[in-house]
């Protein structure tokens, strides 16, 4: 089975340690976590113990972890452009707001688990922990928002009138989503965990940051290709 990584190892990836395989990229965290697999106090366990324990194929974990590689740098097609407006609605949907659903109740238990185990020491972790279970929410409503309300009158070609006030209405939402990641990149320290940091501070600190590019990649796509697109009438 292939390695899960750029540089050579000499074990093979099932005899590798969970803690390991965290320690060359955090975001893996999130796939461990996923899976219900604890990478910060059972970190010095093998893939093969702990798939064994869990009862899940090396190779089904071995796949989640190369997916969520390859899919790291959260980025925008450079022919997104050309797309009708039905599949830039689309697009987004399956590619940036399943990806938003599944990283926020992980990145939810992260900040809380870390504000309550290391939030005595750094005190910036509880409001880490409040300004994202906010903006979770309120990225969850506004996506609703958009699936069930707006792309569909998107997709239908409904008239610029009836989408121009709605289309306002998103833009300002993105716009307060913006500042409230701006703020945990300040709490943060540009997501920079303090030095001796356990591996789920470390993890939630990756997974933000990658929360970030997403998002960035998520308002860039709507704001300026696909809304404005719909104002331009196509």
């Amino acid at each position: 089975m292939e390695i899960i990584q750029s540089q050579p190892a000499t074990a093979p990836f099932t005899e590798r340690t969970i803690a390991d395989l965290v320690s060359e990229d955090f975001r893996r965290g999130i796939v461990f976590k996923q899976f219900g697999i604890d990478f910060c106090c059972g970190g010095g366990k093998t893939v093969a113990d702990v798939c064994a324990a869990k009862g899940i194929a090396p190779e089904t974990l071995h796949q989640a972890l190369a997916s969520a590689q390859a899919a790291s740098g959260r980025s925008v097609p450079s022919q997104a452009g050309s797309w009708s407006p039905a599949f830039l609605s689309d697009y987004i949907v399956n590619e940036h707001h399943t990806w938003v659903r599944e990283r926020i109740p992980v990145l939810k238990a992260f900040t809380r688990r870390v504000a309550a185990v290391h939030g005595h020491h750094y005190t910036e972790l509880a409001e880490i922990r409040d300004v994202f279970s906010g903006l979770a929410e309120e990225l969850e409503a506004h996506m609703d928002d958009e699936e069930q309300r707006v792309f569909p009158l998107v997709t239908s070609g409904d008239s610029v009138e009836n989408l121009s006030e709605l289309i306002s209405g998103l833009e300002s939402e993105h716009e307060a989503a913006g500042s409230a990641m701006a703020r945990l990149r300040e709490l943060t320290h540009d997501f920079t965990p303090p030095e001796g940091a356990c591996n789920t501070f470390r993890a939630a600190y990756a997974g933000l940051e990658e929360f970030e590019e997403d998002l960035h990649a998520h308002v860039h796509l709507e704001n300026n290709v696909l809304f404005k697109r719909v104002l331009e009438g196509c």
